[in-house]
């Protein structure tokens, strides 16, 4: 029992995915080989793991891309060999997908195991982690709350990345007709709600908490008629703001039935929020407001600072740029600046989204204006 007689259970968060994609972007480029490995880990039809292939033959097959007995060439090979001890022994039979960034040249070494596949295998050698992959993945599967409640008990989950992220459970003692022998209906009455009242300030005040502790984006409240409006009326603002819909389970529904329907109301609203965006910043376009269209415009303002979220196909970031180096796809250079300025990258699947606008949009948190007296560009802040 807590202090305010509330028994709480919990389970340890995991570290988030969008943490590690910042701590990744902000690595500074250095002249040694960067292997960025993405492989896709989910069993073949006979329940076997399929990229040994992809190892021996893809991964192995870069080292003679290096110069014979240069210091580029022996870092890359530390790293091939560090990364098929990892695969070999490390890797956890449950992971969908499979991470991995090394430069042994310059100490570095990062695996990440997901419950969310990767789509294709992926090898990509440069002087930075290659992360449009990853960040496909935090922009497809984002970290959303759910609270299943009644008047006196409550669970609350975090889901991302089609696993349960955390677990906390909530229990306040029922209240009873005997507790309260002799006492009026009227004033038995008020007790009860009181007691309802408590119990729904204890879960909202976890559910913030868990919220906050784990940056869940998306809030889903689901239970009774008489708990819901009492969480409800109970929200902060800012968790208010987070609430997308209320789902229509009971505390007996199992954890794989709420996961379930959470993600299926997830894809709905994050669908129909994708349309509305990518709607305003036409109007916004179309009215020389705060967005620019097109992959030379979105790349300068991203360089510049001035893009706060990009919008772009699936189908045009996988391209490849004529002048890039290698086969880094113009999604990864989006990604890379984007993370270096705090920007938002959202990836749409289907290309009719932004078929007018070239495949790519981003609003802007400032405009370039042109100076009335002398007619030079100059930067000044607007207010969205």
């Amino acid at each position: 029992m807590t202090e305010k007689g509330t028994a709480m259970e919990m389970q340890t968060a995991t570290p988030s995915l969008a943490e590690a994609l910042d701590r990744l972007g902000r690595r500074a480029a250095v002249r040694f080989p960067v292997l960025s490995l993405y492989l896709n880990a989910q069993p073949d039809n006979r329940g076997k793991d399929n990229y040994a292939a992809f190892l021996r033959k893809d991964l192995r097959g870069r080292v003679k891309d290096f110069e014979l007995r240069s210091a580029e060439r022996e870092s890359f090979e530390q790293d091939v060999a560090r990364i098929e001890r990892y695969v070999s022994d490390e890797v956890r039979a449950s992971a969908n997908g499979i991470a991995l960034f090394a430069c042994s040249a310059a100490d570095f070494f990062e695996a990440l195991q997901l419950d969310a596949p990767i789509e294709r295998h992926r090898l990509t050698v440069g002087d930075r982690p290659h992360l449009y992959p990853l960040a496909r993945v935090v922009d497809r599967y984002p970290r959303h709350a759910v609270v299943l409640a009644n008047t006196n008990h409550a669970r609350i989950y975090v889901f991302g990345r089609g696993r349960t992220i955390d677990r906390e459970e909530l229990a306040s003692e029922k209240v009873s007709r005997t507790d309260v022998g002799g006492w009026s209906q009227l004033r038995y009455q008020r007790h009860v709600e009181d007691h309802y009242l408590h119990h729904a300030k204890e879960v909202v005040e976890a559910l913030h908490r868990i919220v906050a502790e784990d940056r869940a984006e998306y809030v889903f409240l689901a239970g009774d008629d008489v708990i819901v409006p009492l969480l409800q009326d109970e929200l902060p603002k800012d968790l208010e703001r987070k609430v997308v819909s209320v789902l229509r389970l009971d505390i007996r529904s199992r954890e794989d039935e709420v996961r379930s329907a959470a993600a299926e109301a997830l894809a709905e609203h994050v669908a129909a929020r994708g349309r509305e965006s990518v709607e305003r910043l036409r109007g916004q376009l179309r009215a020389g407001g705060l967005a620019v269209a097109g992959v030379r415009e979105v790349l300068e303002a991203l360089e510049k600072g001035r893009a706060d979220e990009v919008w772009i196909t699936t189908a045009l970031a996988e391209t490849v740029p004529t002048e890039s180096r290698g086969s880094i796809p113009l999604g990864d250079e989006i990604v890379q600046r984007a993370l270096a300025t705090s920007s938002r990258v959202r990836f749409a699947e289907n290309p009719d989204l932004l078929a007018d606008l070239g495949g790519i949009v981003a609003s802007l948190r400032y405009r370039p204006v042109v100076s009335s007296r002398d007619n030079s560009p100059v930067e000044r802040k607007v207010e969205a």
